[in-house]
């Protein structure tokens, strides 16, 4: 009878690992998992074994297509910067506007995107791609492919005669993403006395106001 059940169980076993690896999409849903859980109770706090029995799988199954929490966290993050790659590009590419005008809107685009990512949990994990040093590190190519973006709507601005051919320079790009920087995360209000808390409409305000004066800096001659 002992073996019997042993038998039974071993089957059981097989018979759930072969439904979890048959799973459509299992990676994606246990990266929306693990975003759940993080943003809820912060990535320290949460462990593979919450976002196994949040999925109703077994820890056995995360590890088929992840070896560490870590792989799991960067794979958040690279849906985060995937994202704003693409809005970028999407923004770039369908462009009717002039290309100073083009660059306004992709950086508030960005910054609105951000904001409410980071924003609507508690531990939201997309945070740390702008407070982290080793995931800004990691994900260099990020921050790579956004100064080659907005170098390029420089040059484009110079080439339409925004703009002088001078200021279609890298340096300058740094300088504009260096300004913003300050409309990403950690949202800090180092600059009032009566707030601790920026809201959506306050960020995307001063981000107005902060590309105005971007903006019209860049086309003073």
């Amino acid at each position: 009878m002992t073996n019997m059940l042993t038998w039974s169980r071993i089957a059981q076993k097989a018979a759930d690992m072969a439904r979890t690896k048959s799973i459509p999409n299992r990676a994606a849903l246990i990266v929306a998992a693990a975003e759940e859980l993080f943003g809820r109770y912060g990535y320290e706090r949460t462990s593979i074994d919450d976002i196994a029995r949040h999925l109703g799988i077994g820890k056995g199954s995360i590890y088929l297509d992840f070896r560490t929490k870590d792989d799991i966290l960067l794979a958040i993050l690279s849906n985060h910067v995937d994202l704003l790659k693409r809005c970028m590009q999407e923004r770039l590419d369908n462009a009717t506007s002039s290309p100073l005008s083009t660059l306004k809107e992709i950086l508030e685009q960005s910054i609105g995107l951000v904001y409410d990512k980071v924003t609507r949990d508690t531990h939201a994990p997309e945070a740390l791609l702008h407070t982290s040093a080793a995931m800004k590190s990691r994900f260099d190519h990020f921050y790579l492919s956004q100064r080659t973006t907005v170098l390029q709507l420089l040059k484009m601005a110079a080439s339409a005669g925004e703009i002088a051919p001078e200021k279609a320079s890298e340096e300058m790009a740094i300088t504009i993403l260096m300004t913003t920087s300050s409309l990403y995360p950690p949202y800090l209000n180092n600059y009032s006395e009566s707030e601790t808390c920026v809201k959506k409409t306050q960020i995307l305000k001063q981000a107005r106001l902060t590309l105005e004066l971007l903006i019209s800096g860049l086309k003073a001659t």
